[in-house]
């Protein structure tokens, strides 16, 4: 079968832009009584010993590269997607600064999804450091062995989940132009199939409020994959508990919901007294702390490198994100009590409580049982659901279907 170069995109993701009291009285003083209202690789592998055979069923230009490396002691699909993440990292991190090519052909991030629904997600990594550099590689797992399907265009292009069958849909948008194609696994070969292209400049340039198509207006129940950062693998490891929220297997609600230690006034305890947190980075913009006191996740500089200014705690707010039954502690910090420039999670686990930290949040409410949704607004005419997995150092946020 004759292969596309598959130029295909979009971005419907918020566009990151980055910039107090020293004061943690700054909290509310209702906001416990507002409780119940919110509705690694363990082993790397250097690059020498990633060398047996890759089956490449690709055309493109850019997989004679990476053929003949397969992570010689991989036994399943994950331990595979792990080392050649490694391998990518390795390879970046002997790039020259000032070679703008060699960095430009480096992992930047990738996206776990089962295209072709057999219980075995595909691997997608994204090559670049911006819109016009993007592209990628589709590799699935197949009797034992790595495979690398084919290369992917990626510039200027989102992700979104096809739910029941076969695909995986791919969306480009760029500059008032939108098209979007289901790309799909068959045989060992990726084939491509447009369902949507329109121009919207002229409704723009007649005033109209006009978007591109929804994705789930395309493909019921398309909604849209989040990336991973890739430095961290811990989503490959725990990729059974996405897929059973991708799939609606999710575990029993509790019927009731309690504080850590019984106490409602846990987490403002914390900030009030200023006790030990250990504050983690939930996504690749913010940085890792450590252990330090409550307080100094407020001081300029500590949780985001460009915060000049001293922040401000508000929008306390409580939820069960694990399903234990036990409430986390979820609150903002900005400038000021309005935005939401940057989102804390305080969680007790075992004695130490931890503090995962956000870079410009999107959602607009958060549902009691660990749900973060963003629903349509000014920057999109879509609805996002997210979830957040950790594990004390090991975290990450991950996408869900957008059920109302």
């Amino acid at each position: 079968m004759r292969k596309k170069t598959l130029l295909l995109a979009f971005s419907t993701a918020f566009i990151i832009s980055a910039c107090g009291s020293n004061n943690i009285t700054n909290i509310p003083e209702d906001s416990v009584d507002e409780a119940s209202s919110v509705t690694s690789v363990e082993e790397t592998t250097d690059s020498a010993s990633i060398a047996e055979t890759v089956e490449d069923n690709s055309n493109s230009e850019n997989s004679s590269e990476i053929n003949g490396y397969l992570p010689s002691s991989a036994t399943d699909f994950k331990q595979a997607y792990k080392e050649i993440i490694e391998y990518e990292l390795e390879r970046s991190a002997s790039v020259l600064p000032d070679d703008y090519d060699a960095y430009e052909d480096t992992i930047e991030c990738y996206w776990l999804y089962d295209i072709d629904k057999d219980n075995i997600p595909e691997l997608l990594i994204r090559y670049g450091h911006c819109e016009a550099a993007f592209h990628g590689k589709l590799y699935t797992f197949i009797e034992g062995k790595l495979q690398l399907i084919d290369g992917i265009g990626m510039g200027h292009t989102s992700f979104y989940a096809v739910p029941d069958e076969n695909g995986i849909l791919s969306y480009w948008g760029h500059m008032g132009c939108g098209s979007a194609s289901k790309l799909t696994l068959k045989n060992g070969q990726l084939e491509s199939e447009e369902l949507y292209s329109e121009d919207i400049n002229e409704k723009l340039q007649n005033g109209e409020d006009a978007w591109y198509k929804a994705a789930n207006e395309i493909i019921e129940g398309a909604y849209y994959l989040e990336a991973f950062d890739c430095y961290n693998t811990y989503p490959i490891d725990m990729y059974d508990v996405i897929a059973d929220y991708s799939s609606g297997n999710t575990p029993s609600v509790p019927t009731s919901y309690s504080f850590p230690e019984n106490n409602p006034n846990f987490y403002t305890d914390i900030m009030q007294n200023d006790e030990i947190v250990s504050a983690v980075a939930l996504d690749q913009f913010m940085n890792t702390p450590g252990e330090v006191p409550f307080s100094m996740l407020l001081e300029p500089g500590q949780i985001y490198e460009y915060t000049h200014v001293f922040l401000v705690v508000h929008g306390i707010t409580y939820a069960d994100l694990n399903s234990d039954g036990i409430y986390e502690c979820i609150f903002y910090l900005s400038e000021n009590d309005q935005n939401k420039d940057y989102r804390v999670i305080m969680s007790l686990q075992d004695d130490m409580v931890y503090a995962y930290l956000t870079f410009y949040p999107g959602e607009t409410k958060i549902t009691e049982n660990g749900y973060f949704i963003s629903e349509p607004g000014e920057y999109t005419h879509e609805r996002y659901v997210k979830r957040v997995l950790y594990n004390k150092d090991n975290c990450f946020t991950y996408a869900v279907p957008s059920e109302k």
